[in-house]
């Protein structure tokens, strides 16, 4: 637990202490699992109990379209497996569309006011349903032993030898699509059409020579990558610097057309008991110190402002950048999902 966190809870504790505040009340929480839920459940969860005397039951939920399912299936039967989760634009989306997510009273979450524009999100009839959390990049990530002199631009890889060492995902909406369509195409465009979208991938497939792993598995990618297996690839910027930080021979570069950027929200699945308490906690992680330790503790990018937080330069830019990202088109792979999904893996499997 960072020191910054234990003098939060530490404080907390007193305060409670004195006025006879305590009661019996918990949520469940969800998040991805491994590491990062760890790590909330160990540094940044405790702070929230401390202060709001509301403990936190924090549970590893899958990968996304199968957490999708469950939360489905979940609201059929009335329950809910979790009273807050993370999930990405995608879920989100989804799960809004077909009702899954309960409304929220933005009275209750005013550290929303320290978030970036664009990281609340309201239905159609004005109606809070989702606050930001996080934003994590995907980068150019390389071994430095195995591919010497980092990437400067996702044209490099095209246009350098990665000795057939490349290691890529085979999801289409991994934002490979995105980096390519604005680093040969001239921007997000071309991917308006199906036509447009078989010139974006027939460029993909011109790396298949370089690629010895199209992985689903990120595990196996980045034991693959530290073990100088693979020269380099398309990763999470956050896990490769800490994979960097343990002194293991990988780096992370933000290419010069820009990084991948994935949002993360808040939500309470509309059948949780405990919306009020959730909303607490929406709030509590919204705040901009919170915000900090997560961008210390993770290496995620915060969604609260630049100027409300006490992070150094230095800091800031091991976790993001100020350049313009590059942003997964997700009406795109949404509207085309299944079309798309078979047309990349086609063009892997050839």
């Amino acid at each position: 637990m960072s020191h910054s966190i234990k003098r939060i809870a530490l404080a907390a504790g007193l305060a409670f202490g004195a006025h006879s505040v305590a009661y019996a009340e918990e949520i469940t929480v969800s998040a991805w699992g491994g590491f990062f839920e760890e790590t909330l459940k160990e540094v940044i969860y405790p702070g929230f109990t401390a202060e709001t005397g509301i403990t936190v039951r924090s549970i590893a939920q899958p990968a996304d379209q199968a957490w999708l399912t469950q939360l489905t299936n979940a609201a059929r039967a009335k329950t809910a497996p979790a009273d807050l989760s993370l999930v990405a634009d995608e879920v989100l989306i989804r799960g809004q569309a077909i009702g899954l997510w309960a409304t929220l009273d933005g009275a209750n979450i005013p550290n929303t006011q320290t978030l970036i524009d664009g990281f609340t999100k309201t239905s159609d009839d004005g109606k809070l349903y989702a606050v930001g959390a996080l934003s994590w990049y995907t980068t150019l990530v390389t071994n430095t032993d195995a591919s010497p002199g980092a990437p400067t631009t996702w044209a490099d890889l095209w246009s350098r030898d990665w000795d057939g060492k490349l290691g890529l995902t085979s999801n289409a909406n991994s934002g490979l699509m995105e980096a390519t369509a604005l680093t040969f195409f001239g921007g997000y465009d071309i991917m308006e059409t199906r036509e447009g979208l078989e010139q974006v991938i027939a460029k993909i497939a011109e790396l298949k020579p370089q690629v010895q792993l199209w992985y689903r598995d990120e595990g196996q990618f980045q034991q693959s990558l530290e073990a100088g297996e693979l020269a380099g690839g398309l990763y999470y910027h956050d896990v490769t610097m800490l994979s960097a930080a343990d002194g293991l021979p990988v780096v992370s570069t933000f290419p010069k057309e820009g990084g991948i950027l994935g949002d993360a929200y808040w939500i309470v699945p509309r059948d949780s008991k405990n919306v009020a308490a959730a909303e607490q906690f929406i709030n509590y992680m919204s705040r901009p110190q919170v915000q900090a330790e997560m961008a210390r503790n993770l290496g995620i990018a915060p969604v609260a402002k630049r100027e409300t937080m006490d992070l150094t330069d230095e800091e800031f830019a091991a976790v993001g950048t100020t350049g313009t990202p590059i942003r997964t088109q997700t009406h795109i792979h949404l509207r085309e999902s299944d079309w798309l999904s078979d047309a990349y893996l086609e063009m892997i499997s050839k």
